[in-house]
């Protein structure tokens, strides 16, 4: 805001100036109408200027008035036949009264004030009556002390009440209209026809001083002014309405000094004269105002109920509702002005019973129908979701929530209620389904293709397998088998990234069930070390295994590929210092952590990433984003909890907490199976596999070994030798998996049936589904997953041998 115009003390010299002016004039001008009998001017309408101003300009004209209306007091006093100590008792008198009159509608109504409701007005005359009833007291006892008076205590009281009352019931709302004109000028056709009516009541007015005081001409003001104060109380703001009460009083005042017009009747005492007109004046304007209020109020309620109708009916639009109302005797249904926005251009708000039930779709029409039957005085509300058929021909989804109204009979006479367009909801429900059922196709042929890959994926590891058992008998000491034993660890490691890559899907898929036990953490360590420490020293680090014989209870093989995740992420992301792994007791928990020296994470990337592909600013180091959220998905499903500690330029710390196992009896760690040194097996086994490779290098294998084996590609050439070549074989090794023949599960049965007897069997699978699993463990036959060890095959080989009935799935 800018500095004012004018510095303040301009304008309060000023408004002081102006008070005490017109307070002067409006008391020389009642001064002039003074009782004989006791000295108390009949009409005082400088009390209304008083509290007029500080009622219109509210507290801030507050000291300007005061001092005004005292300085104007004092002075009109002073002129007439008053001395200084009455003038000043009479001052400080008249000063108290506008304090009091203005302060009260200040404490009860506010400010700005308006006579624009019936509470309001009510205000004004209390306030008024307070005000000049204390006033009068404080000035009949100014009369008392410094006058004397031919006239009683009592009469003296009223005198004063009566004049200070009018004065401010007539002049205040004029000052109120004035500073409600200032604040909100009317418009320029309500100013006009305004004006009009006001001038109009100045011509009655005038007429009435000229009219000679006779029975009729009294009654033809009265059927004049009042039509013509109902029409100004009925069209225009109640200021309007102040101005013709000030008008018609001044009129009144007039004629009763003067002895003139219908007011001024001769034959009549001025006592009496003067008693008539405070009664007319008092009427007058409590009657006009009060019928000002009552119209306003009503002029405000119907604002009101516009603007609420206006923004229900914005709301309905935007929310896309309207309302309807179904009057059944009349076969009448009625909508809202908005309804044409739903139910297309061209269309009715108003539809016959038959002419709205022909709008809806032929499909839905049976259904709508039949819930509206269905309502009874019990079960009056109803909702139904039906297409509507629009005139431009394009099709809405609707729902429609009504209640229903029943005679005292029990017969419905009217529904009413809302109407939705849910066309885009359905829409969008529509193409979530849609997009749920290419989701599930999409899941199901995801798995499908993982199931397809890890058969795909694991026949070239258990391969490597076979050759690597092959290679292990032609080496059985020396360097050699060192490097033997070293392709087998690497098998290990990637058969356990493949099982837990495929542990994703199953993730995802809710299958993968963890198999919890009570273990030694140092194994895991141990098994970690040995593929991560020369990694890690490879590229210059240091690395640090914490030993440990704390067991924990959790699944050991999900359990050490986190681990493998953490220490894969911390190499990658470290250039320099050391890698450590190690753990510690936390109450009933164990925490893993895996530490690094490395470039660390900032805080805004922490929140991010555990998230899937998420890569911060190091993603030119290589990986896809998938590590530690396979670590996070992996932990959530084993319940365990994943935290994270980093420093930027410092390094990073995660951390597992993993439960604590409940005894202390340490489980040994699984052992590789032991070289299959004795030569148990005697027998035959006929192997059927469609791998090429995997049949040539199992059959080497068994060849190392000194057992006879007969291998076929399907059941057909498996059946072929056993009929034709008369091939007896005393064991069965089958893939599960086998191209252009029945799966390995009924290849059992049909050579076992062709052989005329239940000879051993294991099935091979790459397939890791559940329900492959159960259906192979539901019958007798034994399992085995691959890719698996050579030990394993002929040790389960040596089982099976000796107890033909037992089964071993691995």
């Amino acid at each position: 805001m800018g500095e004012p115009i004018w510095p303040r003390w301009v304008v309060v010299t000023t408004g002081t100036v102006a008070v005490a002016v017109t307070y002067f004039l409006a008391a020389r001008l009642s001064l002039l109408l003074l009782e004989q009998s006791d000295g108390v001017a009949v009409f005082w309408p400088a009390a209304g200027v008083a509290s007029g101003v500080l009622i219109a300009v509210g507290p801030a004209a507050k000291w300007p008035v005061l001092t005004g209306v005292m300085a104007a007091t004092i002075v009109a006093n002073l002129l007439g036949d008053r001395n200084f100590p009455s003038s000043v008792f009479f001052a400080v008198a008249n000063a108290g009264e506008a304090l009091l009159v203005a302060g009260l509608i200040e404490r009860f109504h506010g400010s700005p004030f308006e006579l624009n409701s019936l509470r309001r007005v009510l205000g004004l005359f209390g306030a008024t009556i307070l005000g000049t009833t204390v006033s009068g007291v404080a000035g009949t006892l100014g009369f008392v002390l410094f006058h004397s008076s031919a006239a009683s205590i009592p009469t003296i009281w009223l005198h004063w009440f009566a004049s200070d009352a009018l004065g401010t019931i007539t002049v205040a709302p004029l000052a109120i209209a004035v500073a409600s004109f200032m604040r909100d000028f009317p418009s320029r056709r309500e100013t006009i026809e305004g004006i009009l009516a006001l001038t109009v009541l100045s011509v009655l007015c005038a007429l009435s001083v000229f009219l000679p005081n006779q029975r009729w001409t009294l009654e033809l003001a009265v059927a004049l002014l009042c039509p013509l104060f109902v029409w100004i109380a009925a069209r225009f703001r109640p200021a309007f309405t102040a101005l013709a009460t000030f008008i018609c009083a001044i009129t009144i005042v007039w004629t009763t000094t003067f002895a003139i017009g219908i007011f001024g009747d001769p034959r009549l005492s001025i006592d009496q004269r003067i008693l008539s007109a405070q009664a007319t004046i008092l009427a007058t304007s409590f009657g006009a105002l009060v019928l000002a209020a009552l119209f306003s109020e009503r002029r405000l309620h119907e604002m009101a109920i516009v603007e609420r109708e206006g923004r229900l009916q914005e709301a309905l639009r935007v929310g896309g509702v309207f309302a309807f109302d179904w009057d059944l005797p009349a076969n009448e249904v009625r909508h809202s002005e908005n309804a044409t926005q739903i139910l297309g251009p061209g269309s009715k708000t108003v539809f016959s019973s038959a002419g709205w039930l022909a709008q809806i779709h032929p499909d839905d029409r049976p259904r709508v129908t039949t819930v509206a039957n269905e309502v009874h005085p019990d079960a009056s509300s109803h909702a139904v979701v039906f297409r509507y058929l629009r005139p431009d021909g394009d099709e809405v989804w609707l729902e429609q929530i009504g209640v229903t109204e029943f005679d005292m009979a029990g017969r419905p006479k009217r529904v009413h209620g809302l109407t939705t367009d849910i066309t885009e909801r359905v829409r969008f429900e529509r193409e979530i389904s849609s997009a749920r059922k290419s989701a599930e196709l999409a899941d199901r042929a995801k798995s499908s293709f993982l199931a397809a890959a890890s058969h795909d994926l694991r026949q070239p590891l258990q391969t490597l397998r076979f050759l690597q058992g092959a290679l292990e008998r032609h080496h059985a000491d020396g360097e050699g088998r060192e490097l033997v034993i070293g392709v087998g660890r690497s098998l290990d490691t990637m058969s356990s990234i493949l099982s837990s890559l495929l542990d994703v899907n199953r993730l995802e898929t809710g299958n993968l069930c963890p198999v919890k036990s009570e273990f030694a953490v140092g194994d895991i360590f141990d098994s970690v070390a040995i593929d991560f420490c020369t990694p890690i020293e490879e590229k210059g680090l240091r690395c640090r295994l914490v030993p440990s014989g704390l067991l924990v209870n959790s699944d050991r093989r999900v359990l050490e590929e986190i681990i493998r995740n953490l220490l894969s992420n911390a190499v990658r992301y470290t250039d320099r210092g050391k890698i450590l792994l190690g753990c510690r007791r936390a109450g009933n928990k164990v925490r893993i952590e895996v530490w690094d020296s490395g470039v660390g994470i900032t805080a805004d990337q922490l929140p991010h990433i555990f998230e899937e592909y998420y890569q911060g600013p190091g993603a030119e180091r290589g990986g896809f984003g998938l590590g530690l959220a396979i670590v996070k998905r992996l932990a959530d499903t084993l319940g365990h909890k994943v935290d994270v500690r980093s420093e930027p330029g410092k390094g990073t710390g995660f951390s597992i907490e993993v439960p604590l196992a409940q005894t202390s009896v340490r489980e040994p760690p699984p052992a590789r199976a032991a070289d299959y040194a004795s030569n148990a097996f005697h027998g035959t086994i006929l192997v059927v596999e469609d791998e090429t490779s995997v049949r040539t290098a199992v059959k080497r294998l068994l060849k190392t070994l000194g057992i006879r084996s007969v291998v076929a590609g399907t059941t057909s050439d498996a059946l072929a030798q056993i009929k034709q070549e008369n091939v007896r074989p005393d064991f069965l090794l089958c893939d599960y998996n086998l191209r252009g023949s029945a799966n390995g599960l009924k290849s059992v049965m049909v050579l076992r049936a062709a052989l005329g007897r239940d000879i051993p069997a294991i099935v091979m699978t790459g397939d890791t589904r559940s329900d492959t699993i159960e259906e192979i463990a539901s019958h007798d036959v034994s399992l085995l997953i691959k890719p698996f060890a050579a030990n394993e095959l002929l040790q389960l080989i040596e089982e099976l041998h000796g107890n033909p009935r037992s089964q071993s799935v691995e």
